[in-house]
């Protein structure tokens, strides 16, 4: 008799796990929330302050267009266009904005400086009006 009250209340409580999993799955639509680092105010102000006194280093790539701006989204991968249109944010910048992450670099890109990680995740922008 215990014996098959212990199989009954395992069998309950893993019942209940697989339920919990199953709707816990379903309200991410089977995604695991992600976590991305983001530049914080102080850095934001940095960066527009630099700008302001060095907008030739925000110079936009020719090719640079609407598709390629919607794609700047957390968690957006660059594609190979991108990385080559991409390139290192200067070094007074990065002084400024202080060491990127372990694992992350600072890239400018069509007019934004990006944080990105070792395999171009794009964790954060900061978006600057380039009007020449």
């Amino acid at each position: 008799m215990r014996t098959r009250w212990w199989m009954t209340a395992v069998g309950a409580a893993l019942l209940v796990l697989i339920c919990g999993a199953a709707v816990a799955k379903e309200k991410n639509h089977g995604q695991t929330k992600k976590e991305y680092r983001q530049f914080n105010e102080n850095q934001r102000q940095y960066a527009r302050t630099y700008y302001n006194q060095n907008q030739g280093h925000f110079a936009q790539d020719g090719r640079w267009n609407n598709d390629y701006e919607n794609r700047l989204q957390p968690g957006y991968v660059l594609d190979s266009d991108m990385r080559r249109m991409s390139r290192p944010a200067p070094k007074d910048m990065m002084r400024g904005l202080g060491s990127a992450p372990h694992g992350y670099h600072y890239i400018i890109i069509g007019g934004h400086v990006v944080l990105v990680d070792n395999g171009y995740r794009v964790h954060d922008s900061i978006h600057f009006h380039i009007s020449f």
